[in-house]
């Protein structure tokens, strides 16, 4: 009998130790998108991952991507499970597999950014149409300011890219971009308010070489997003503790270090007038 006891407290001690071991090694995956640099994605976001790690009491390890569709790639896949990323990328995996926003970021007291069209600050153009016959840097196929708001506004004059510009090319980030113009690479580029806005507030002098020539209407920003195949308490300990830290002093300071006030539950209307661009049939 003593026999038997001590065999069954010694399955319940394994079981027990083989579950908290289980617990302990449940890992999820957050992506970035290549909004700006991966050296500047990876200083920045690399304190707000440990936090929501520390706070959600689960390991989460960063991963990036080059482009947007390998990061949608990942989420689809449920090789990742959270990821913060461009808008137009998540208005393509809402479409294409059913990507869900979780949080989103306000900014500047707004949920909303713009696309900049820029040209060098020595440059003598003054309007999107004379970019015609020129070099334009593009920063990703599925970005909505980096690429679908210039080429919705080449279908509004029933232009495509291959015939309105001399060169296009695609630069993986939004730093990029404007790296691209400020050095002569490209003659114009569209790029991301939110990281240019930063690169000014910092004291870039690389942004300082450039010149905005117009700004698109208000569109929803960039969103935390979560797989479709993402677990619902995962989702919930995920969005408490995002919601949670502008409350907290140490969340405070990270929210500091981003640039961003808070997050909160969005409202649908917010990617409303996004929708609607993403709509329209925009020649290739």
């Amino acid at each position: 009998m003593i026999i038997l006891r001590n065999f069954l407290l010694s399955l319940l001690v394994l079981f027990t130790a083989t579950g908290a071991s289980a617990a302990q090694e449940k890992e999820i995956v957050f992506a970035i998108s290549p909004m700006a640099s991966p050296v500047s994605t990876l200083l920045i976001y690399g304190d707000f991952i440990k936090y929501l790690s520390e706070k959600t009491g689960i390991k989460i390890v960063l991963k990036q991507r080059r482009k947007y569709s390998e990061i949608n790639d990942l989420l689809k896949t449920g090789r990742a499970q959270f990821a913060y990323t461009c808008t137009g990328a998540y208005l393509d995996g809402r479409k294409e597999f059913g990507l869900e926003v979780l949080a989103v970021p306000v900014i500047d007291g707004k949920t909303t950014y713009n696309s900049y069209i820029i040209v060098n600050k020595e440059s003598d153009i003054v309007d999107f149409r004379r970019l015609q016959g020129k070099v334009f840097a593009f920063t990703d196929p599925l970005s909505l300011t980096g690429r679908l708001y210039p080429v919705y506004l080449l279908n509004t004059m029933n232009a495509r890219p291959g015939d309105f510009f001399r060169k296009t090319f695609y630069t993986s980030s939004h730093e990029k971009s404007i790296e691209s113009v400020a050095y002569g690479f490209a003659d114009g580029a569209a790029v991301d308010s939110l990281i240019y806005d930063n690169m000014k507030r910092a004291g870039s002098s690389v942004a300082d070489l450039v010149k905005i020539i117009r700004i698109s209407p208000p569109y929803g920003i960039p969103p935390i997003v979560a797989s479709p195949v993402a677990q619902k308490s995962d989702k919930r300990l995920i969005l408490s503790a995002l919601i949670k830290m502008a409350a907290d002093p140490e969340g405070r300071d990270i929210l500091m270090q981003l640039q961003i006030e808070r997050f909160i539950i969005p409202s649908p209307a917010v990617y409303h007038n996004a929708v609607k661009l993403t709509n329209i049939k925009l020649p290739q």
